[in-house]
């Protein structure tokens, strides 16, 4: 296949721009030959048309297509086309936190600060009760966001320090904005195939299906009509300048968003030929065809379609748009990555209203700014300045990292995403926020169970949001809904002996008990009718002040007999390719849904591609594999041969297999992760590569090869695989065990 460059300039734009199918990366069908565009920086046609020749002669010379010829090509072509090749050879996994951490880092121990963590299901009001730590008012400044629905995908750092005011925003790589996009359009051009509303198409290409990714808050949306909005409260349209979309843009944004319509319209026609093409070419009636060819059909059907020029042409509109939102960011500081795309914002004031209008551009979910918000396109916030509420007295030393919801998961084999869990190792204290509007729910249920198997319950508060939306007959006192609240925890402790052990729940009920706050009118500024609430606001603030962590050393010593870790594993590894088989669409006793083949495909795609953490919505195969192991390797730290002294504690034996499971926990998901994902992922790019009838079931046999050879059940089958994923568990759990000052029979 040969391949060739030429020069673009998109709509409405003054620079050239490079476009050329890579001959060696793959996109993301899984075909070789990746789209890639990218800027040239002149407007001069004669200029861009010598760097398109150079491109050429590199495309034309396979002797070049390999990332050690690069210092030959740098002697020959221009460094932007040499970096437009060779970019794409080299591994490319952008550090999000590190690049933070560069302008602005976040002070610990060392400096006296406390690392608190609030997680929590979507809509509890974990960001509201941020919003009252900082002192955040709910009309005025609206920072950070809140939403019952997923608000944003970005994690929120603020650390609270006398000064000026500082911020340093990190951006999501152009490569995965463009896949969110480019299924935003084919969502878009299926929704006018298949016959729905105009209202409906726009829907699907400005928002994606996760609910994570909404391009109207960048490009404004066309069904929201303001004038029907219900009157904003008078000091809200008071407080600061909004830099509200005006009628003249918004008529701007609605023409624009109109001709992505009329060519969503095009690619529904050229797809309806597609469609006509492939039957005819397989010779096939797709209305009669059994549910195996139909998945091969649709497969086969939206590859053809992403790989034609008018849905490229689309795409690059579309984020060439998002681009021109940048230009909105008059203060501070842009520095972009070699695609020309943004990588990170840094800001400076000593002004706070100027301060928290700037940020609010990034993280704001305010309706009338809809098409002048960057808040989508932004991976992570970490701002600092005095931060306080009106009723504390001191800026206090905290840093506060609010994330992703953590979602409604209703299965209790539901594993946090990596991104939160990861976290617990290096905060001090932990947040759970959960509304006391209905007994606790699995996402909740899930938080606590992790801590208590990775060793960090000691690091929990609880918050108990909507006290005053909290009513009934039976309820008509505070004290009475305090105990009908909390009267869930002792269910939460009776699950949680069941499943990790009596040993690991000795005084769990007082515990949880002792570090719960009742919270009400959380949304509001706090007021003297309010007093309770803000009792407990100050007791927590006061308590997350002095959290810092320090490890308590035990004298007990615990004894074990690495015999009884082989049977933990098994047992985890067991469970893990049971809730699997399960997704698998076989019999299994986790009672797991069976997955679409459009989700296990996506699933897939986030592995082979290294998108999203390896995860997909709820599927979360390294994080999962690392949770069964870690409760069953808690429930063998529970229980040594012998402990010396014979006569310790309940307490000392606990703290003692604390120290150890945090070890553990942290050492374990590097292990899964390279088990399950870094190592094969060839292996996950041939399950997704897999296409044709039949390939829905041949992918399914992909993955639970992946799983069978990542972790292979000890004891059924003496294999090289079994051997060393045994082999890596036992070093690991030894390791720790005998560094924190256990030992073994």
């Amino acid at each position: 296949m040969s391949y060739t460059a030429s020069k673009v300039k998109g709509v409405g734009r003054h620079s050239w721009s490079i476009v050329f199918r890579h001959p060696v990366r793959k996109d993301p069908t899984g075909k070789v030959g990746l789209r890639v565009r990218r800027g040239l920086g002149t407007t001069d046609e004669n200029e861009a048309q010598r760097l398109v020749d150079q491109m050429n002669e590199i495309l034309s010379d396979s002797s070049l297509w390999d990332l050690s010829a690069k210092p030959l090509a740098l002697l020959r072509y221009n460094e932007k086309i040499v970096a437009a090749f060779y970019d794409y050879l080299e591994p490319k996994n952008t550090d999000y936190y590190s690049l933070r951490e560069a302008h602005l880092p976040l002070p610990g121990a060392d400096q006296g600060y406390a690392k608190v963590l609030l997680v929590g299901s979507t809509g509890a009001g974990k960001t509201t009760l941020l919003r009252q730590f900082i002192g955040s008012d709910p009309k005025k400044d609206r920072f950070p966001s809140t939403s019952p629905n997923k608000t944003t995908v970005s994690d929120i750092e603020v650390i609270c320090s006398p000064g000026d005011y500082e911020a340093i925003v990190t951006f999501f790589e152009l490569r995965e904005i463009r896949l969110h996009v480019e299924d935003c359009v084919m969502a878009a051009v299926l929704a006018k195939v298949n016959g729905m509303d105009d209202n409906t198409v726009s829907m699907r290409l400005l928002e994606h299906s996760e609910q994570r990714f909404r391009f109207f808050y960048v490009l404004g949306d066309p069904n929201l009509d303001l004038d029907d909005e219900e009157e904003e409260d008078e000091d809200q349209e008071l407080s600061v300048n909004e830099h509200r979309v005006t009628t003249e843009e918004r008529s701007r944004f609605l023409a624009v968003i109109k001709g992505y319509l009329a060519q969503v319209n095009e690619l529904a026609s050229v797809s309806t030929k597609v469609k006509e093409q492939l039957i005819k070419e397989l010779n096939i009636n797709p209305d009669s065809l059994d549910s195996e060819d139909k998945t091969a059909f649709e497969e086969i059907f939206d590859e053809e379609l992403r790989q034609k020029k008018e849905f490229h042409a689309l795409v690059d509109e579309i984020l060439d748009e998002m681009a021109e939102r940048f230009k909105l960011l008059k203060d501070g500081e842009l520095e972009y990555d070699g695609d020309q795309w943004p990588l990170t914002w840094k800001y400076r004031t000593k002004d706070r209203t100027t301060f928290i209008e700037n940020v609010r551009r990034l993280s704001s979910n305010y309706a009338p700014q809809f098409g002048k918000l960057l808040t989508p396109l932004v991976q992570g916030i970490r701002v600092k300045g005095p931060f306080m509420p009106n009723w504390y007295n001191v800026v206090p030393r905290l840093v506060l990292i609010d994330g992703q919801g953590i979602g409604h998961t209703v299965s209790s084999t539901s594993s946090l995403p990596s991104q939160t869990s990861r976290k617990f190792d290096a905060c001090d204290a932990i947040i759970l926020v959960d509304s006391a509007k209905q007994p606790m729910q699995t996402a909740a249920l899930s938080v606590i169970k992790e801590l208590v198997a990775s060793g960090h319950i000691s690091k929990l508060r609880i918050c108990f949001t909507h006290l005053d939306e909290l009513k009934g007959d039976n309820l008509p006192t505070r004290k009475s809904r305090i105990n009908h609240v909390g009267a869930s925890l002792n269910q939460v402790v009776s699950h949680i002996r069941e499943t990790l052990g009596y040993e690991v729940a000795v005084n769990l009920d007082l515990l949880l008990s002792e570090r719960s706050y009742y919270l009400a009118n959380l949304d509001q500024v706090m007021q003297e009718k309010d007093k309770h609430t803000l009792e407990q606001l100050k007791d927590l603030i006061s308590t997350l002040e002095t959290s810092i962590f320090v490890e308590k050393i035990s004298e007990a010593i615990p004894f074990y007999d690495e015999a009884n870790l082989i049977i933990a594993v098994q047992n985890a590894t067991k469970r893990f390719h049971d809730i699997w088989r399960g997704r698998f669409g076989k019999a299994s006793s986790s009672n797991e849904p069976a997955q679409h083949w459009t989700r296990l495909k996506a699933l897939s795609r986030r592995l082979a591609l290294n998108y999203d953490n390896g995860e997909y919505d709820n599927l979360r195969p390294v994080s999962e594999l690392k949770d069964r192991l870690m409760e069953h390797i808690r429930i063998y730290l529970n229980q040594p041969v012998r402990w010396v002294p014979g006569n310790v504690s309940d307490d000392e034996k606990k703290n003692a297999v604390d120290r150890i499971a945090r070890e553990i926990h942290s050492k374990l998901f590097d292990l899964t992760t390279q088990r399950l994902w870094t190592d094969r992922l060839t292996s996950w790019n041939n399950a997704f590569n897999l296409s044709g009838r039949g390939s829905a079931q041949r992918r399914i046999e992909h993955m639970e090869r992946i799983y069978d050879q990542a972790a292979p059940i000890p004891g059924e089958a003496a294999t090289t695989q079994s051997h060393e994923y045994l082999l890596g568990i036992r070093q690991l759990v030894k390791t720790a065990i005998t560094l924190k000052g256990g030992r073994f029979v």
